[in-house]
């Protein structure tokens, strides 16, 4: 770099040399030029000939005044008064001219004072020749004293000239000087110029030879670099470069995704100011399974990490494994909520199955039918959960399929209602508002057990003689079905997560209701499925509404659909 650095400025500086010579050389051209054109054009030519030219007039005032003398013809005194006008007009230009030189302007004073003086001469000898014989006589008597005058009047003029060449002297010895001035700077110039040229002659090949060395490594390292930006920008893992003063100098395409702050906002700023939970992220251990909460946009999130350190800074590596926290926590809850209803119904069906085999001799009829009759429901309590897993299955998969055909909804509902009370344990109360017959189309038995699901879970999570309503509305095209309870309600912040796989509002199952956490996601699935939708409206303390709607004899859903659907019969259908 330094090589380049003084070869720019070697060259920078001979630029200025050639162009200091070049105007060096205009100058002075101009200088001589312009005192040429000045002095010799503008000024002492133009001098030279008006004073030649005041002498001429002078002379031809002279001879019109002696003409005048001898005829006394008033005709005879045209040359004078040429004479006398082309004097005013050339002592004129000869003043404009003199200004700038002070030699030549006292003279001219001298020359003025003789020519008035000769001009007064002449009127008097005129005046004379006009009085008659006398005059005549007498100005022909003072003509000789004429002659004094116009010797001193040429002797100044003689000297004003001499003067005029003492200036064309100056002039071309300032020519001479203003020449050799410009051949010494030209010289100098052009001196330093040539050493210039020689110097990088003679070290240029060897700079340039260093300059190309490096600008060689600094592409190899921009392309390094640029093959590792290339490279980061493609990793699906953020990563940042910490500097050890904790600035953020690298940020990949990764990192701007997972944290939502674009690579313009990060560099340069401190990493624990664009990423709050930094610290934690560093100080975490080094172990795979080790996750680290963060909130990014509102949201939880999990994040493994990967620190390396190196002299001068560190790289923080984070992949988002939300993803998979969430589907082992989903699992984890779906074992520990799986093994609480397996084992309730199990533990029945075998404590029932022991006392039958034990002391089946010793029970009345009435109590081995009870006790057959709790290993049914229980038998089919299990069912039921297997086929909510094999159906959550099948809708993961995309494998079910629907099975259409036309049929009475409020007959369905009054066949759900009468079944879900039968095996309802609370006297709660079920009523159906449905003011017309109303005719829908989509597979019958899927609906039974959305049906089943949703007045199941109204009647479970209702109060002791609470009351769940099941109302029918047709319109537009659409059939709603609404099933409202007098429950406990459902917060704002879980109306949305209850619908998804496992998950339930009392994981612990501390308020005594069960379930495998699949009713609600696999109900919503198959009413989408249908072309519909299932939501929720809740209030804490006020019950929730869940509302079902169908589109009503959908012309998209054809009768080549109607095949026989790959699902396990569910128990209540």
């Amino acid at each position: 770099m330094w090589a380049k650095r003084r070869v720019q400025t070697s060259l920078i500086t001979l630029c200025v040399l050639l162009i200091a010579l070049l105007a060096s050389g205009a100058i002075a051209a101009s200088r001589l030029y312009h005192s040429a054109e000045n002095r010799y054009v503008g000024v002492v030519l133009p001098l030279t000939t008006l004073t030649r030219d005041v002498v001429l007039q002078m002379t031809r005032e002279e001879s019109g005044t002696r003409a005048y003398l001898i005829t006394s013809d008033r005709r005879s005194l045209g040359p004078y008064f040429a004479g006398r006008a082309g004097v005013r007009t050339d002592i004129r230009q000869i003043a404009a001219l003199s200004r700038s030189q002070p030699v030549v302007a006292a003279r001219l004073q001298d020359v003025r004072r003789q020519v008035t003086a000769l001009h007064g001469f002449y009127d008097r000898l005129i005046v004379f020749v006009a009085d008659g014989m006398l005059g005549q006589q007498r100005a022909r008597q003072e003509v000789l004293d004429g002659e004094a005058l116009q010797a001193r009047f040429k002797r100044t003029t003689a000297l004003m000239e001499s003067d005029i060449r003492r200036v064309t002297v100056a002039t071309r010895d300032e020519q001479r000087g203003t020449f050799h001035r410009a051949l010494d700077a030209l010289a100098v110039v052009g001196f330093f110029a040539l050493a210039i040229a020689v110097t990088l002659v003679v070290t240029v090949p060897e700079q340039l030879r260093q300059i190309y060395a490096a600008e060689e490594d600094a592409r190899r390292g921009a392309e390094e670099g640029a093959n590792s930006a290339r490279a980061l920008a493609h990793v699906s893992d953020a990563v940042m470069l910490v500097d050890d003063v904790g600035v953020i100098r690298s940020w990949n395409a990764a990192a701007e995704q997972l944290f939502g702050i674009s690579s313009a906002d990060a560099l340069g700023r401190r990493a624990s100011a664009v990423v709050i939970e930094y610290e934690a992220l560093r100080e975490a251990g080094d172990v795979d399974d080790v996750l680290v909460p963060v909130t990014i946009a509102g949201t939880e999130r999990w994040l493994a990490r990967t620190l390396s350190t190196f002299d001068g800074g560190s790289v923080l590596t984070v992949r988002d494994a939300t993803a998979g926290y969430l589907l082992e926590r989903a699992r984890s809850d779906f074992v520990a909520t799986a093994s609480h209803e397996l084992r309730t119904p199990l533990t029945s069906i075998y404590g029932g199955i022991r006392t039958l085999n034990g002391r089946g001799d010793e029970l009345s009829i009435a109590e081995r039918e009870g006790m057959l009759r709790l290993i049914e429901q229980e038998s089919v309590q299990l069912v039921h959960i297997v086929d909510q897993m094999l159906i959550s299955t099948q809708l993961d998969r995309h494998q079910l399929r629907l099975n259409d055909s036309e049929f009475e909804l409020s007959g369905l509902c009054n066949a759900v209602i009468a079944s879900a009370l039968a095996r309802a344990s609370a006297a709660t109360t079920v009523t159906l508002d449905a003011p017309n017959p109303i005719i829908v189309r989509c597979d019958e038995s899927l609906l039974r057990q959305v049906l089943v699901n949703l007045i199941d879970n109204a009647i479970k999570y209702s109060r002791a003689g609470g009351q769940v309503e099941v109302r029918l509305r047709e319109g537009l095209g659409r059939v709603r079905i609404e099933i409202h309870d007098e429950g406990p309600g459902i917060p704002a912040t879980e109306q949305e997560r209850i619908f998804e796989k496992f998950y339930r509002l009392d994981p612990a199952m501390q308020g005594g209701v069960g379930g495998t956490g699949l009713g609600l996601y696999i109900s919503r699935a198959i009413i989408t499925e249908m072309g519909g939708s299932l939501t929720v409206r809740s209030t804490s303390g006020e019950g929730s509404t869940f509302t079902v709607t169908l589109v009503q004899n959908d012309p998209s859903r054809s009768s080549g659909d109607s095949q026989e659907s790959i699902r396990p019969s569910s128990p209540t259908s």
